[in-house]
């Protein structure tokens, strides 16, 4: 076998095997890939996100998580997300050898995988994040790029389309487009008709990619607009910007462990002074500060900076091809080599550590409380933001808030009318059990008026009112009685009389 075809089947091998910590066998969906997986299903089931559930990201992750629970269930979920990282990585590698050879690119392809796992995964969970899913159409945008120039039309317009997908998973990650276009304008800054033709035509690309989602989720477009879009920047505003700084050295020391943050910015501001100027370097080293920005955006979430993997993986590669053009060609693959199996070491342990990690059982104790003590018709309602119990148990919530804070919490969002939703939801679909799990979960007062009078939220842009909480409170009081608690979780269950 050539060494492109054998380096092809290496990269592959290794996307696959870095997967294999977030295999669902012995384990949960994550706190968002609950959420994310219970919206695919019930969209499985006929009923668009958004109507179902309420939760505030674009659609494009629900429907990979449909395409997934079609398939397989959970394990369905983990074969598409499988594919996703080994055509990322194929698509990355196909870039980098084109424009720094083969070595290179195996040396950058291979040090941005080995990051993935301490950014993309979590011990006994399963998970799901929407900037994961963006990995292959952000190697897609760089791998359309061409030698040199521009690219041309149809190119473009393929590298919009990957512009509008990556924004129907989150409008932050939209630093490598960003980056095209602004190099795009640098090439044809002689004439301004030259320097707009290729924006205009990615967002042609782009409006092709919205146009497509809008129509699949027609009836719920205007609840999309306002939880995908409105919501989110109403929560960008409670993130002052000295937290937004300092989640940047958080990410690069999470990046760290393989090496990957020091070989980027160092290669970075070597880049800034060479004279190449490639497509595929321009591009990284204008994307690489955009996407330390932009991951930055909300609360520097692990998983926010795997964003920051194809611009560091490029500048990786390029770093590969200037210190293998400076040392004899054994001596240089010797230190690859050498410098390879070193930045895998961190990552192998965490890898193997996860592999076998499992979690703390609560969701686990839940779903069989609730599989035990009610029949598939019966709705559920879980009082706190544990949906992976709802999906595990597989039963149904009343309301589209199947997790509450941000929707019913959130300052600027909050309104006492989605309580009167909540409350009206409740009303006409009375679950048979509610499990207060807020003692579990994140930013949700108690459903005991004692404990609800004396809780106070500990962060500043979640205000629950307490009329509100009383509210809820007063209903689950007057039609529900304590029945105990969930067994070896401590959640207290109230059943309905």
């Amino acid at each position: 076998m050539r060494a492109g075809p054998l380096l092809v089947v290496v990269i592959a091998t290794v996307a696959v095997v870095v997967m294999l910590p977030n295999h669902p066998g012995g384990r949960v969906p994550s706190e968002d890939a609950g959420v994310f997986f219970y919206t695919a299903q019930r969209w499985l089931e006929g009923t668009p996100p958004y109507l179902s559930v309420w939760d505030h990201k674009p659609p494009l992750v629900y429907a990979l998580d449909a395409i997934g629970l079609a398939i397989a269930g959970r394990a369905g979920v983990w074969l598409v997300q499988v594919a996703a990282l080994v055509a990322a990585a194929l698509a990355g590698f196909a870039a980098m050898s084109r424009a720094f050879g083969h070595r290179a690119a195996l040396a950058g392809s291979l040090a941005w995988l080995v990051a993935v796992p301490r950014l993309a995964f979590e011990d006994g969970r399963q998970t799901g994040f929407v900037e994961f899913y963006a990995l292959p159409f952000q190697f897609g945008a760089l791998l359309l790029l061409p030698e040199s120039g521009r690219p041309s039309a149809r190119r473009a317009i393929v590298i919009g389309l990957l512009g509008g997908a990556a924004f129907l998973l989150k409008p932050t990650l939209l630093g490598i487009w960003i980056a095209v276009v602004a190099y795009a304008l640098w090439v044809g800054r002689a004439s301004a008709r030259d320097a707009l033709r290729t924006p205009m035509q990615i967002a042609v690309g782009a409006a092709l990619s919205l146009a497509v989602a809008a129509t699949l989720i027609a009836p719920a477009l205007g609840e999309a607009v306002d939880q995908a879009l409105r919501y989110n920047l109403v929560y960008a505003t409670f993130s002052p910007i000295s937290e937004r700084i300092v989640a940047i050295p958080e990410g690069l020391r999470l990046t760290l462990p393989s090496g990957l943050a020091v070989i980027a910015i160092g290669a970075w501001l070597y880049g800034l002074r060479a004279r190449e100027r490639s497509p595929l370097l321009a591009v990284g080293l204008i994307a690489l500060p955009l996407e330390l920005a932009l991951a930055t955006s909300g609360r520097g979430y692990h998983y926010y900076f795997l964003a920051w993997l194809p611009a560091m993986g490029v500048l990786a590669a390029f770093a590969t091809r200037e210190l293998l053009q400076r040392i004899p060609a054994r001596g240089g693959t010797v230190a690859i080599a050498v410098a390879l199996v070193l930045m895998s070491i961190q990552p192998a342990r965490l890898s193997a550590r996860l592999a076998t990690a499992v979690d703390d059982g609560k969701a686990i104790s839940a779903a069989a409380y609730l599989a035990e003590h009610t029949a598939p018709s019966d709705l559920v309602l879980i009082w706190g933001s544990h949906t992976e119990a709802q999906l595990l148990a597989e039963r149904r919530a009343p309301t589209r808030y199947v997790y509450q804070y941000a929707a019913l919490a959130t300052r600027g969002y909050a309104t006492a009318a989605r309580v009167d939703e909540l409350l009206a939801d409740l009303e006409r679909r009375p679950p048979l059990l509610i499990l207060d799990a807020s003692a579990d979960s994140f930013v949700t007062p108690p459903l005991d008026r004692a404990g609800a009078s004396v809780w106070r939220s500990p962060e500043p842009q979640y205000e629950w009112r307490l009329v509100d909480v009383e509210r809820v409170i007063a209903f689950v009081e007057s039609r529900y009685a304590r029945d105990g608690s969930v067994p070896a979780v401590g959640w207290p269950v109230w059943r309905r009389r």
